[in-house]
Parts: structure tokens; sequence; C-alpha cells
């Protein structure tokens, strides 16, 4: 009988709003809200024994949101507009898309598109907003400091 009393109470706890990972989400728009900016949660992590205690973890980004440019919707990337890099910066990406298919991550900074160079967010836009469905598109892109080669196919 006790562990099905623990699992039960494990339940009530989550249902009466015990669950951290609000209030940890809360803290980070918060913090970025401070600056003037907005967040948005990358990672979230529980750890701890669920029938005593957890703890939340949140890793979120604060931007500004004048600064994001949209992809097309296939393509499914947010990219943020950013003056001193050379490049296009990954925000995020869209589970399901053809980016994220293509294995592009937040902080990516794409910067060959098929061939053509990649200075700014505006010229991956028009890149990707002229590539024909069907196609295959090489993209080279700077992650953690390493260059990574990957392919789209849309």
């Amino acid at each position: 009988m006790r562990p099905v009393f623990a699992l039960a109470a494990a339940a009530l706890l989550a249902l009466a709003g015990c669950d951290p990972m609000p209030r940890a989400e809360k803290k980070a728009k918060e913090y970025c809200a401070k600056q003037g900016k907005e967040a948005m949660v990358i990672e979230r992590e529980h750890t701890g024994n669920p029938l005593i205690y957890q703890y939340a973890t949140v890793k979120a980004a604060c931007f500004d949101p004048s600064r994001v440019v949209h992809t097309a919707n296939a393509f499914g990337v947010e990219l943020l507009a950013e003056i001193d890099v050379k490049g296009a910066t990954v925000l995020r990406i869209t589970p399901g898309s053809i980016g994220d298919k293509a294995g592009i991550k937040y902080k990516d900074v794409i910067y060959e598109y098929d061939g053509r160079v990649i200075g700014t967010v505006d010229a991956l836009r028009a890149a990707v907003a002229d590539t024909p469905t069907g196609s295959r598109v090489s993209i080279k892109l700077h992650r953690d400091e390493k260059e990574v080669a990957i392919s789209a196919q849309f």
C-alpha cells in the first residue's frame, strides 16, 4: 500500500500546482523583462526525487523581439538579427520543419546557403524564399566554434 499512497500523493501534489517548472520559467521571463527583452526557453530539466522534492532548471535566452526574423514556414527557422555577426544566428527551430530535419540548432550561425555567402539574416531569408520545392541545398554553419556542413531537403 505504501508505494501506491506515495504515487497518489505525488500525483495530488502535481495537480495542486507544486511542479517547480512554471515558477522557474516565470523567473526567467521576469529576468529578461527587467532588461526590456523577452525570454525564450531553450531547455527544461527536472531533477530530484519526484516523490520528495523536485527542482526545475530552465535555460533561457533573452532577446529583443524586434530583432527576430522569420524564414519561410516550411524551413521553420527564426533568426536573430545581430549587427556584430557575419551570417545568420539561429534563435529558434520549429520541430519537424526542414531546418529541424537538416540538424540546425539554437545558436548556429549560418554563413553559406546553397553556395551563396550569407552575411545577414535578410540574405538567408531571401535565399530560403528562392529555394524551389524538391531541391536539396547545402548549408555551412558555425556551431560551438566548429565549421559544420549539412544539407536540407525542400
